[in-house]
């Protein structure tokens, strides 16, 4: 009988899906007016009257789409003459989400009881979350790589929410048919970019408002403390060095100069010894390439996940040399335990309070009444 159940309800899906992708071009309607995305390079949105239209740029091959979803409220009919794009009605509930990132946004936008389905909850830090998937709320969808596809159906799941990468398919969950929202947010270069994708969760929940409001505050923190520290740069404030991450294996993998990161320790007033690789991300050198070049470095930061805070002498029971360092020697080692730090949920949505704790380490001065909340000096 389970069964008998189990495939209804997918060829139930199938059937609706079918007409999940409607019309025959791809060309921009006339009525489209194009949404205030300032900062994100990826994502596009336009209301078109009876719908919104968002496309996903591919951040592989920046001339093509990655996707295109048509937004449509789910008390109105599909519009005739649309263009090519896959259908969402909105707001959507049930919605299977892949990564604690997501789950987190839908919570700030005060939506958690749409989450019907998450993937590796094990790697969410949201306590409402984690009670929901323990009470059997929240259905546990295994891995995000290779979700369960009976359990998506079972958790009646109407939108899937992932991370995509490049030549990536979705597997069995690409065979539900199901509208997969691409969440390439994670792939924005500027860290108000990936902030800005709120505004498209936003439309998908139906609380545009919410999000639009969300996003101008941290936009207005952001530009607030770049600009302070720009200001005290001016004025003849030294930007001190630093590097990040450490060895794992035969090679170190240090942020390049034009990925996000990077731009956020520039604008928290430092400089990354490494931004002369122009790369958008990681570049993996060997320990004596980094040792080289930021043996001299003011600042070292690093990201973990371990059941208890990491010490110096951890650092050296990895790595003996690792004491050599200027920033070993003068205690300017920074860490952030992200085992229960939401670093990476709040480096998409909160990036300005991640910048603080970066200007109050390099810069103390100015932000006087600031408390550390990401990375904590090693003991």
């Amino acid at each position: 009988m389970r069964s008998f159940i189990f495939k209804s309800i997918v060829l139930s899906i199938f059937s609706v899906s079918l007409f999940s992708c409607v019309g025959n071009n791809n060309a921009l309607p006339e009525n489209y007016s194009p949404a205030d995305i300032r900062y994100a390079e990826y994502l596009r949105m336009g209301d078109c009257g009876d719908y919104i239209l968002v496309d996903i740029v591919n951040p592989w091959d920046t001339t093509r789409l990655l996707q295109r979803y048509l937004l449509i409220d789910s008390l109105q009919p599909v519009p005739e003459d649309i263009p090519d794009g896959k259908i969402v009605k909105t707001p959507v509930d049930n919605i299977v989400v892949y990564s604690s990132v997501h789950t987190s946004i839908i919570e700030k936008l005060g939506a958690v009881e749409r989450i019907a389905g998450v993937c590796e909850p094990e790697y969410i830090l949201s306590q409402a979350v984690r009670e929901k998937v323990k009470n059997g709320e929240i259905a546990d969808c295994g891995k995000s790589l290779s979700p369960s596809v009976e359990k998506i159906i079972q958790a009646q799941g109407r939108i899937i929410i992932a991370s995509p990468f490049e030549n990536n398919s979705y597997a069995s969950a690409e065979k539900l048919s199901l509208p997969i929202i691409e969440g390439a947010d994670y792939m924005e270069n500027n860290p108000l970019g990936r902030a800005e994708w709120i505004k498209l969760y936003g439309y998908l929940l139906g609380v545009p408002e919410m999000a639009d409001s969300i996003f101008a505050e941290v936009e207005s923190n952001y530009n607030s403390l770049k600009n302070q520290v720009a200001q005290a740069i001016a004025a003849g404030k030294q930007r001190p060095t630093m590097i990040s991450e450490k060895k794992y294996g035969n090679s170190w993998g240090v942020p390049g100069g034009l990925s996000y990161i990077s731009v956020m320790y520039e604008d928290a007033g430092a400089k990354n010894i490494f931004a002369d690789y122009r790369q958008t991300g990681s570049v993996m050198l060997s320990f004596e390439e980094v040792f080289t070049k930021g043996i001299n470095a003011d600042y070292w930061f690093f990201k973990y996940n371990s059941d208890g805070d990491y010490t110096y002498e951890d650092l050296l029971g990895e790595y003996p040399l690792y004491e050599k360092f200027d920033a070993f020697k003068n205690r300017k080692i920074f860490g952030c335990n992200t085992s229960y730090v939401p670093y990476y949920d709040d480096i998409t949505l909160r990036p300005d309070m991640i910048l603080a704790d970066f200007i109050k380490i390099f810069h103390p001065e100015l932000l006087p009444d600031y408390t550390l909340k990401y990375f904590l000096p090693l003991k």
